[in-house]
């Protein structure tokens, strides 16, 4: 809840569900992310870059007789989901807001909350378009998919682009603290289809005028939902959570095997399964980690990861081992997750160890393999497909292809279709008389769920959260 004071916990209010759909204005109905926390919204249509702004995102800001309540955030965009340009940002303010100060929004711009709600800020891509990873083809404005959400630090110790501490209330050491999101909304999109932009037409004829959040600054004048609603009628399709196991609270170095939790954890809206056996401090099912031993072999290092944290440089990730499933909150369309091993199998295989053998043997000609198996399991309990994903394969005759998984690799789902459970298994070369004796564990990160197809259209222009990074709050 501060920066400067982690023994205060986390920021608690609003769930990520909270910014799902069109922005409701209403103060309570928002998520708060804390100091310096985050949260990732998915879309799947993605945004396009048109004519000035291109999505607009919402806060719950006010007019405290003539200067405004406001807390502050980055705002970044990605096209992959793991690299991401940030807009850049002006300070003009340089002295420090006190937790209820109140501060002009024109000092500010290329952050979002600088308008009093049920506005919203605008952001248009175009501005992006001397970014280094704009320029490489990285970003592609013409297709944005992700949108990141980050609070400001409001004590100065976060800066804009040439060096200018920033300043917004602060400490807000309370529940509710940092940038409050309502929602994200879209302007423009990559090409609809005439069906689709009659369906999102129709909804916003429908809609009632959705209230938003606030924007400010010299960046240009603020955009009220409904003015969006005429002069497009269209908005992205749907959107979903990410499981990104960083909203889990966390410390750097630390895991979670099951002896704090009752059955599992829930991060991104899924469910994760959790059996934890008291006697021996062990668990089935999926632990949580934010440790980083890449080195390590043994059992002793069965939370930590090959690549050392996880994927796209975040630190939380989850650990599967034996059995467990993940349990969505309802039927959905899981468009992917990123997996690698754990350090303890990858290690396991490639030098071998008390209880299962290197892979490749000791000439290196052993056709070795292990096979994480992932299956879909729609709400009647049947299987809808399995995907494969090689986490080690020897089996090549060019013993230079051979190879034990040391990356995060992505790996798409959404051929299950509508599901409500993900299972898991495991098919290994190197069986003994008990089974499996290579380590069947996995790490997995980013876990994107979004509604069906037919649902999705529902949702106009409000827009779906992904995945929620909470930080401490303020």
């Amino acid at each position: 809840m501060d920066f400067s004071n982690p023994g205060q916990g986390l920021a608690s209010a609003g769930v990520e569900a909270n910014v799902l759909g069109s922005a409701s204005g209403v103060s309570t109905q928002t998520l708060s992310l804390g100091d310096g926390g985050s949260i990732t919204v998915y879309f799947a249509g993605g945004i396009h870059n048109g004519p000035n702004a291109d999505f607009v995102v919402f806060e719950n800001a006010f007019f405290d007789v003539f200067e405004l309540f406001a807390e502050l955030a980055f705002i970044d965009v990605g096209s992959n989901g793991t690299d991401y340009a940030r807009f850049e940002v002006d300070a003009l303010n340089p002295f420090p807001v006190l937790p209820f100060g109140t501060l002009d929004p024109t000092d500010y711009s290329g952050l979002a909350g600088r308008h009093a709600s049920p506005l919203g800020t605008g952001f248009d891509l175009a501005d992006l378009a001397f970014d280094p990873l704009v320029q490489s083809g990285t970003v592609d404005l013409t297709n944005v998919r992700y949108v990141r959400v980050t609070d400001v630090i409001g004590d100065g110790s976060t800066v804009d682009a040439i060096g200018n501490p920033i300043f917004d209330p602060y400490a807000t050491a309370f529940a509710n603290g940092g940038f409050d999101l309502d929602a994200v909304g879209v302007i423009h999109v990559p090409e609809p289809t005439p069906s689709t932009g009659l369906l999102l037409g129709l909804f916003a004829l429908f809609a009632s005028v959705a209230r938003g959040s606030r924007t400010r600054g010299p960046a240009g004048p603020p955009l009220s939902l409904s003015a969006i609603l005429v002069s497009t009628l269209l908005a992205s399709p749907a959107l979903a959570l990410t499981a990104t196991f960083d909203d889990l609270g966390l410390a750097s170095e630390s895991f979670e095997n099951g002896a704090g939790l009752s059955g599992g954890y829930t991060s991104g809206g899924a469910f994760f399964e959790n059996v934890y056996t008291a006697s021996f401090d062990g668990f089935t099912g999926f632990a949580a980690s934010t440790t980083t031993d890449m080195t390590t072999p043994g059992f002793g290092n069965q939370f930590s990861n090959i690549t050392g944290g996880g994927a796209g440089g975040s630190a939380g990730f989850g650990i599967y081992y034996l059995t467990g499933r993940i349990i969505l909150p309802s039927v959905l369309t899981v468009l992917g997750a990123e997996f690698t091993n754990t350090t303890y199998a990858a290690l396991s295989m490639s030098t071998g160890d008390a209880f299962a053998k290197r892979f490749g043997g000791a000439t290196g000609e052993d056709e070795d393999y292990f096979r994480l198996l992932v299956e879909g399991i729609d709400a009647a309990g049947l299987s809808t497909g399995i995907v494969e994903l090689m986490l080690a394969d020897y089996r090549s005759a060019d013993n230079s292809l051979d190879y034990v998984l040391d990356q995060w690799t992505y790996l798409d789902l959404s051929g299950f279709g509508a599901i409500k459970e993900l299972a898991f298994g495991f098919e290994s070369s190197d069986v003994g008389d008990f089974g499996i004796n290579t380590p069947q564990y996995f790490a997995i990160d980013n876990l994107v769920t979004t509604p069906e197809p037919g649902t999705a259209l529902l949702f106009g222009i409000g827009l779906a959260g992904l995945a929620r990074r909470r930080a401490p709050g303020r």
